[in-house]
């Protein structure tokens, strides 16, 4: 009995060459899509798992009084807090990228030093190799020497080409000076799923004393002023988080009695996902990402999903007197389910082995879309694989038993004489499922236009600096004897460059951040509360504004003589328009000469240039106060694009001049501000991707049925055509039902997408509308895809002979 269903429903496919392509192709597509997108899925489910202490380990942050939160500690709390709160077993203190610099190494091979830049390193307690689970290759997890470091694999191998490497010393070059450090251990790199990665560890230790700290006394693991650690606190399997960060800010205001902050426990379970769209912390992840794409996937899906039973309903028609037949002798309901559930499971069958071919194919693509290395290993790190096949068994039964009960459910007498064809019941279902399908596609289009329109108006919005032609050069790290006569040597040679037009030293760049942000800052008849008012702080020469084409609206630049004094013995300070604001002033040519208070500390308004873009359109401008430096972060030049190798080969060789040792690297400022905008583009390229697999299953949907409609239709077009119609009447009347049923998704469809992309923008600071014609663009091109994909079919209808029509049954 079971090999005469398989056989029966293998011929019944095979039999029906056209839908059965359709469906298994619409199918595949369908699961393929919906395997990639959970593969990213599992991904951000699975970050940070592998941890052994996931379960009991909590970042500390601060909650202010305006309910901003900040993760920034100062180091010399943990220990104290640590020795008063017994509920704590243990913590371990890591910094960002405070140690970024050059690394120096001996080749083995050549026996000559050689220098690479690197910004992931991090300084870190003795055990945090140990409170984290990263299994170590070879060495001691301890880091409890000063000048000891560990680091990845990975990075062994690009310094040393091996990773047994214990034992041997690197010079790492940053704002702490040359220190020679000793590898004391090697571990395996940080996975994926791990949102802490640093290539490089240092021993946290090292900074204990004055001269590791070499003259950056802010960065004292004892301190108990300045944030600059992220701090992890391994809480006792029966403590209370709530109860411990109770007992934590009694503590920390004993300790403090002026702080206003509150101290927080954050979950390391929720350090990469939310918990929930209202969750007040940060996080690495973005679960509303997370959610999109996955109804992105399951809406591809249930498109699949729905063509399979649109075509099969339609097939349904064609098999009435089959069904009849088979009725009228003895097959009962069950017999006849299970026929066409059988029918399921080979389209099925067949759609998943597909899909795993497309899987491979697609990949690499998909992984260009989410900035993310993936693979179908990501669906093994939990009940993935689990979830995805549940997902996909049950939508293939709901849908092929509900084919299978409607196949089943005719009745003999009126199969057989053929008369299903004249039920209402199921014209309106297949058209209320096309309508559906192109409901989605019109929705993902419209979604698609949204986004690379705001994306667009990101990147050509004037954002009241210029960035074209700016070639940005790292500056050395490598401390050398006369630094300061090196950095003014320097600019001195390039900007006797001809191809040079102007040139401009800072401490950072528009687009990569600030260097620092500051409070305190009032003008002197304060009122209270401005000391509480944050401003983000901006050093450069006294070049910068004029490179970076900055108006300046009232007032002067900074001199070459308060560049080199350096803001703290200059005592002079340009802000922006919002700082103007931010201070009580008003942006006026009286306001240059007057004075602001800087933490007691008199600084006098050189001038005021005129707000920009110093972030990405994301972000609202923030209040700027620029500090004059002679910098040597970074070296902006500004030339045409003619000869740039040639350019940059000029420049590498007078950078060695004066900064040998230290690697040459520089990069494009409109490059680089750009980069801000990568999640977008990504994003809007999946978006993309959907709305073209939306509308191509749908299309295929719409094609079968196109096929079947001519052929219901044989007997009226060959009377139609004998009555003197012509061939564009014909094919115009067949295009005109389908056209009917796109306008009915493109009124639903409309609404959806409106507050869908208005919701979307509200993230921006600085956005776009969602356009009337964005809607008029994506209905017209809905109507043009659905009238191609049907008129072929139309036409041919059209044209057949009609005395053969009029002869068919």
């Amino acid at each position: 009995m079971i090999k005469n269903y398989f056989t029966v429903a293998l011929r019944n496919l095979l039999r029906n060459k056209t839908f059965t392509v359709i469906n298994i192709t619409g199918l595949a597509v369908g699961i393929a899509v919906f395997i990639l997108i959970f593969e990213f899925v599992a991904a951000e489910w699975s970050s940070n798992r592998f941890n052994k202490n996931f379960n009991n380990l909590y970042r500390v942050g601060t909650l202010d009084k305006t309910g901003e939160h900040g993760y920034y500690i100062p180091p010399g709390f943990m220990p104290l807090l640590t020795a008063k709160v017994a509920d704590i077993a243990s913590f371990t203190r890591v910094t960002d990228d405070l140690a970024s610099g050059v690394i120096g190494f001996t080749d083995e091979k050549t026996g000559q030093l050689k220098t690479l830049r690197e910004e992931n390193i991090c300084f870190a307690d003795s055990n945090f190799l140990s409170v984290f689970s990263f299994p170590l290759l070879s060495g001691s997890p301890s880091l409890a020497a000063p000048k000891t470091m560990a680091l990845s694999e990975k990075m062994a191998k690009k310094i040393f080409g091996n990773s047994a490497v214990t034992g041997k010393t690197v010079t790492i070059s940053n704002q702490f000076g040359n220190t020679d450090y000793t590898i004391i251990a090697v571990f395996k790199d940080m996975a994926a799923q791990s949102d802490i990665r640093p290539s490089l560890l240092l021993s946290l230790n090292t900074l204990e004393t004055a001269a590791g700290r070499n003259g950056n006394d802010w960065a004292d693991p004892a301190t108990l002023d300045n944030g600059f650690v992220n701090c992890y606190a391994v809480l006792k399997p029966t403590a209370s988080a709530a109860a411990v960060a109770k007992q934590i800010n009694g503590i920390v205001h004993e300790l403090q009695p002026s702080a206003t902050e509150q101290v927080i426990l954050q979950p390391f379970s929720e350090l990469h996902l939310a918990p929930a769209f209202n969750y007040p912390y940060q996080t690495f992840g973005s679960l509303k990402l997370v959610t999109m794409l996955v109804g992105v996937g399951l809406l591809i899906l249930l498109i699949a999903w729905v063509n399979y039973i649109n075509l099969s309903t339609v097939q349904a028609l064609r098999r009435a007197r089959e069904t009849g037949v088979r009725k009228v002798l003895g097959a009962s309901r069950g017999q006849l389910t299970l026929q066409y559930l059988t029918e399921t499971f080979f389209i099925t069958f067949f759609s998943v082995a597909i899909s795993f071919i497309l899987v491979q194919l697609l990949q690499q693509l998909f992984n260009s879309f989410t900035g993310r290395e993936l693979s179908l290993q990501a669906l093994s790190n939990g009940w993935f694989w689990t979830v995805a096949f549940l997902v996909i068994l049950l939508g293939s039964l709901l849908s092929g038993g509900y084919v299978a009960f409607v196949l089943s459910s005719f009745s003999p007498i009126t199969a057989v004489r053929g008369k299903i064809a004249s039920s209402s019941n199921g014209i309106v279902l297949r058209k209320g499922l096309v309508v559906f399908q192109f409901t989605i596609s019109i929705i993902f289009i419209i979604s698609t236009i949204v986004m690379y329109r705001q994306l667009q108006y990101m990147k050509t919005t004037n954002l009241g600096l210029n960035l074209t032609q700016l070639l940005v050069i790292k500056g050395p790290t490598i401390a050398a004897a006369g630094s300061a006569q090196r950095n003014i040597a320097f600019k001195n040679e390039l900007s006797h460059l001809a191809f040079i037009k102007t040139l401009t030293a800072s401490n950072n760049v528009p687009g990569k951040g600030y260097n620092f942000s500051a409070d305190h800052i009032t003008k002197p008849s304060a009122q209270k509360g401005d000391e509480k008012k944050s401003y983000k702080m901006f050093i450069a020469d006294e070049h910068f504004f004029n490179t970076y084409g900055i108006p300046l609206l009232y007032g002067k630049m900074f001199t070459t003589a308060d560049a080199d004094l350096g803001w703290s013995k200059a005592k002079k300070v340009i802000l922006n328009q919002k700082a103007v604001a931010a201070l009580g002033y008003e942006a006026n040519a009286q306001l240059p000469g007057q004075k602001i208070d800087w933490a007691g500390e008199q600084y006098e308004i050189a001038g005021i240039v005129k707000d920009y873009h110093h972030l990405s359109l994301q972000n609202a401008i923030e209040p700027i106060v620029f500090l004059p430096s002679a910098s040597s972060y970074y070296f902006t030049v500004q030339t045409d694009v003619n000869n740039m190798p040639g350019k940059i080969a000029t420049l590498n060789a007078i950078y060695n001049k004066y900064f040998s040792g230290n690697p040459f690297e520089y990069f494009f400022a409109d490059e680089t501000y750009n980069k801000q905008y990568a999640s977008e583009q990504q994003l809007g390229n999946t978006f993309i991707a959907a709305a073209v697999i939306a509308i191509l299953i749908a299309c295929m949907g719409l094609f079968g049925l196109a096929v079947f409609t001519a052929q219901q239709r044989t007997k009226e077009i060959g009377i139609r055509k004998v009555m003197g119609a012509s061939i564009k009447n014909i094919a115009g009347l067949l295009s005109l039902d389908f056209v009917k049923l796109v306008v009915a998704a493109i009124i639903i469809a409309t609404p959806v997408a409106w507050w869908a992309g208005n919701q979307w923008l509200q993230q921006f600071a600085y956005r776009t509308t969602v356009a009337w014609w964005i809607f008029a663009m994506a209905g017209a091109s809905a109507i043009l895809i659905a009238v191609l994909t049907v008129s072929f079919q139309a036409v041919k209808a059209a044209r057949a002979n009609p005395v053969t029509s009029l002869r068919a049954e």
